[in-house]
């Protein structure tokens, strides 16, 4: 890996850990699952639109 892209995923790990350190002082801290879908999103592996209607669908599975 070089340097730019070793960099960038340093960058990309910190705002997520903000993310969590924030969320955590609400008492929400992020899972991994969470932090993994955010890190895929930021790379643009996924959309945030995709996994929104993931976790819509899932829930209405569950709940109706």
């Amino acid at each position: 890996m070089d340097n730019k892209k070793y960099k960038e995923k340093v960058e990309i790990q910190e705002k997520i850990r903000r993310v969590d350190g924030a969320m955590a002082q609400e008492g929400m801290p992020l899972t991994k699952d969470i932090k993994k879908k955010l890190y895929n999103c930021i790379i643009g592996k996924t959309t945030t639109t995709k996994e929104r209607k993931k976790v819509i669908e899932k829930y209405r599975g569950i709940y109706g």
